[in-house]
């Protein structure tokens, strides 16, 4: 549902962008 959708984007945003990054960069690998 569209208010799932908003909780799972608020907890993307509370990750910090660093963490994120380091994902990005694993999923390139």
């Amino acid at each position: 549902s569209l208010v799932e959708l908003r909780i799972h984007d608020n907890r993307i945003r509370k990750v910090p962008k660093g963490v994120f990054s380091g994902l990005s960069n694993m999923n390139c690998i």
